[in-house]
């Protein structure tokens, strides 16, 4: 008997730091008016403001996917709609991937 909701994976949470390698990508980094926004990058962990009754299924084996990385708003510049942040999720069934954008509080 096959189980959807078997034990879930939790990648364990890795903290990432932007590295710019030139000026123009240093430019690019952060906001003038917002702290938090342009910092809320992660690897695994689980994602913020996100219950784990809310993650995606997977549209090709209908298995529940695994949270994998969270990639916030660069900067200004390159801003996702007042700061939103990328949910990125696994499969590790069948290894499909599925991208969310979500408005957190900042």
């Amino acid at each position: 008997m096959e189980n959807n909701k078997l034990k879930k994976m939790e990648i364990p949470k890795i903290k990432l730091v932007p590295s710019p390698e030139t000026n123009e990508a240093t430019s690019a980094i952060g906001y003038k008016w917002n702290e938090i926004a342009g910092t809320r990058h992660f690897l695994g962990g689980k994602p913020e403001e996100v219950s784990e009754d809310d993650y995606p299924t997977c549209d090709n084996c209908k298995k529940e996917m695994t949270f994998y990385a969270q990639i916030d708003s660069i900067g200004e510049n390159y801003d996702l709609a007042d700061c939103m942040v990328i949910h990125n999720y696994v499969c590790f069934s069948c290894l499909t991937v599925k991208a969310q954008l979500m408005q957190l509080l900042a």
